[in-house]
């Protein structure tokens, strides 16, 4: 059976979660051991109070197994460890005095080994979700971040879609980011705006090509004309030795230059080679900006 996200993208959230979980272990207990210390801990009233980030973590943690895994059988061995003493469900419960407290916090650290357990010996056992002709920004390691900075949030630096940035600096910012230790000056004749093997999908360093396009081409929405004197940048982008193949605006990209890219990458998939494309438009390009501090 196949995972429903990819193994790397899977991998990287459940050891966000374990660290979490980490996280929330330490600030219940120093919720605790504050109010012990002030001596106003009332095992009656308190200790809903101060488990209720472990609770939601729990939480946090089923909606994330369901997404991650084809059937219910992760979430069930979470829910049910080997050794299950103190716990009713996907709540954390106690017994009597201050060792229902401390029986809830070792069962949040069950818990936490359940999850890498899982984490290190589930995972490898499922087959990896294919990676589709297009790829979006999320979908690539070396843009992670950007999957916490919502479209919503890069509204401010956006007209109607469009970001007021120039091509080179652009090309400047995601060198940094891509850790690309050299800056290629642009000309005409070149097949690409950028070429880098520093890109990671999935775990795997792949060569990518890009073309890039900032504020100089005069319009808000870039056609195929846009591409080159002759419009046959696109074409040029698609003969670099890459997998990945990235056309970049900082406005809207025209369906007209999708599908071109898309036909060219998939008469190559037909030939057994494994490509993709990605699409960063305006939106997009602000995202990954932010995110890298870049904005």
């Amino acid at each position: 059976m196949r995972l429903r996200i990819h193994v790397a993208t899977a991998n990287e959230e459940l050891i966000a979660l374990i660290n979490e979980g980490y996280d929330v272990i330490s600030a219940m207990r120093a919720d605790y051991q504050q109010r012990k210390e002030r001596g106003t801990y009332d095992d009656k009233k308190d200790l809903d109070e101060i488990l209720t980030p472990g609770n939601v973590w729990l939480d946090k943690v089923l909606e994330s197994l369901g997404r991650i895994f084809p059937t219910q059988l992760e979430t069930n061995l979470f829910i049910n460890p080997d050794t299950l003493f103190g716990t009713v469900g996907t709540e954390i419960v106690y017994a009597a005095g201050d060792f229902r407290y401390e029986q809830a916090i070792r069962n949040c650290r069950r818990w936490l080994s359940g999850l890498n357990k899982i984490r290190l010996q589930s995972l490898p056992e499922y087959t990896d979700l294919p990676l589709d002709t297009r790829l979006y920004v999320e979908d690539i390691d070396s843009f992670r971040k950007v999957r916490d900075v919502n479209p919503s949030t890069v509204m401010d630096v956006l007209e109607n879609g469009y970001l007021d940035r120039s091509e080179d600096s652009i090309q400047t910012a995601l060198e940094r980011i891509l850790n690309v230790p050299f800056h290629k000056k642009d000309w005409g004749g070149e097949i690409n705006d950028l070429y880098t093997a520093n890109v990671i999908i999935n775990g795997k360093r792949h060569e990518t090509a890009f073309l890039l396009k900032g504020n100089g081409i005069g319009n808000k929405t870039m056609q195929i004309s846009d591409c080159g004197h002759n419009g046959d940048q696109i074409l040029r982008l698609c003969t670099s030795p890459a997998k990945l193949f990235v056309v970049q605006f900082v406005g809207r990209i025209s369906e007209a230059i999708v599908s071109d890219i898309d036909g060219k990458m998939r008469q190559v998939r037909s030939q057994g080679k494994d490509v993709w494309y990605c699409i960063i438009d305006g939106q997009d390009t602000a995202r990954v900006l932010r995110a890298y501090g870049e904005l």
